[in-house]
């Protein structure tokens, strides 16, 4: 077991990959129309981006890995593919993307998870000259996606490195838990895993409060991972766009609740100020670690006001469609740059809300179930002009299909659990 140990000075290395830009596509590459292709239709914060593009005049492909994809309900969407799932077969999911690129005049591809990008950025050269990527060399994607990259950059940046010790078994695990008290947080080092065939996410992030519930996830963590010492605040999400060396477009929020409650996505969030210098540390993390594009750092404003980066995601980003909504259309505003159409840089809104219809309803009956009514009561509070990442008035068939993609999903898993109960009955009469 060793610690992670943040440095202060890049690496000669780190630092020419940093030094790396983006090459933007070339005029005669731009299509009449100026075509998007999304992936991993099914995402919320593909329907965000979608919605984005859509207002600033794109057309706007999606591509879906099943039925009931939620951004190919939406109005935004002008053509509805279906590709392979790189979690099942990474060289199909290359092949059915070249396929309609070859088929289709597309301006910009944009993976809209890690591990399609991951997928995409290791097979890039099957698409080169057919689009734009719009991505950095592969070297920088997989330090992007790397979280003791994301802590090394930290400090150098500005920042406070979050504190955690890289693990192999359960020892390991323990004893870097008593160190730090519980509860502490499990994570994958990184965020999406290439097994060559296939790419698929890493376990998942996950608060751990006893020794017990230590065991009993242990076995979800096979390779090596990070313990990391549970910070006690506030979270943050700063989304944006860095281009060029600086931030286009930026969304500064706080997170009021989230699903699950202790440790998950956020199901509440408001737009607030950009703390101080937070802009200025964003940009030289990202410089440092070499990304651009759009991206999503999480954080953790500490008592003392101090920021622990937690997660950096380097695409579109849950939450997205608040940032859209509050005047920072980052989907749009990275094509834009991408086209060499000099987008103006944006800063979204103060006081703009969101809530995540699904997870925000999970969250109010969990706290009922646990006898928190005035957290409840919270939940129930009604605000004005509120954003969600389904439902819209002037685009309602998204919610529609998110409903009918979340019961279908209780359906399979009852009768998964039907066939199972069956089966060992079955066999116990043996």
């Amino acid at each position: 077991m060793r610690r992670q140990a943040p440095t202060r000075r890049a690496t000669h290395q780190q630092a020419k990959l940093a030094a790396t830009t983006v090459a933007p596509v070339r005029p005669e590459q731009i299509s009449a129309h100026s075509r998007v292709l999304l992936t991993d239709a099914s995402e919320r914060s593909v329907l965000a981006a979608c919605r984005g593009l859509g207002a600033a005049g794109y057309d706007v492909a999606a591509g879906s890995f099943g039925p009931l994809a939620a951004t190919q309900w939406s109005r935004c969407c002008s053509e509805r593919l279906r590709i392979s799932d790189p979690r099942v077969d990474a060289t199909a999911f290359i092949a059915d993307l070249r396929a309609h690129l070859e088929r289709q005049r597309y301006a910009v591809l944009l993976p809209g998870s890690d591990f399609s990008l991951l997928a995409v950025s290791r097979a890039r050269s099957e698409l080169a000259g057919l689009t734009c990527l719009g991505l950095p060399p592969h070297e920088i994607v997989e330090r992007t996606l790397n979280r003791e990259v994301l802590a090394s950059v930290a400090a150098a940046a500005g920042l406070a490195p979050a504190e955690a010790v890289r693990c192999s078994d359960l020892a390991e695990a323990s004893a870097a838990a008593r160190e730090f008290g519980f509860p502490v947080v499990m994570k994958s080092i990184c965020t999406v895993q290439d097994l060559g065939a296939i790419v698929v996410a890493g376990p998942a992030t996950r608060r751990i409060n006893s020794e017990q519930e230590l065991q009993a996830v242990i076995g979800e963590y096979r390779d090596a991972f990070l313990v990391q010492r549970a910070e006690v605040g506030r979270t943050l999400s700063v989304g944006g766009v860095a281009a060029g060396g600086r931030l286009l477009g930026i969304a500064v929020s706080r997170y009021q609740r989230t699903w699950p409650p202790s440790a998950g996505n956020v199901s509440f969030s408001v737009t607030i100020k950009p703390p101080p210098r937070l802009e200025q540390v964003a940009a030289a993390l990202l410089h440092d670690i070499g990304w651009e594009g759009m991206f999503e750092l999480e954080l953790i404003e500490t008592a003392t006001g101090a920021l622990v980066p937690i997660d950096l995601n380097p695409r579109s980003y849950g939450s997205m469609a608040l940032a859209v909504d509050a005047g920072a259309n980052l989907p749009a505003i990275w094509c834009d740059w991408l086209l060499k159409r000099d987008p103006r840089p944006a800063c979204a809104g103060v006081g703009r809300r969101y809530r995540w219809e699904d997870a925000d309803l999970r969250h109010l009956i969990w706290q009922l179930r646990h006898g928190n009514v005035l957290a409840a009561v919270q939940a129930l509070r009604p605000w004005r002009g509120v954003v969600h990442p389904h439902f819209r008035l002037s685009d309602p068939l998204p919610l529609l299909a998110r409903v009918l993609w979340l019961l279908s999903g209780k359906i399979q898993a009852r009768w998964a659990a039907v066939r199972t109960a069956s089966a060992s009955r079955r066999t116990q009469g043996r």
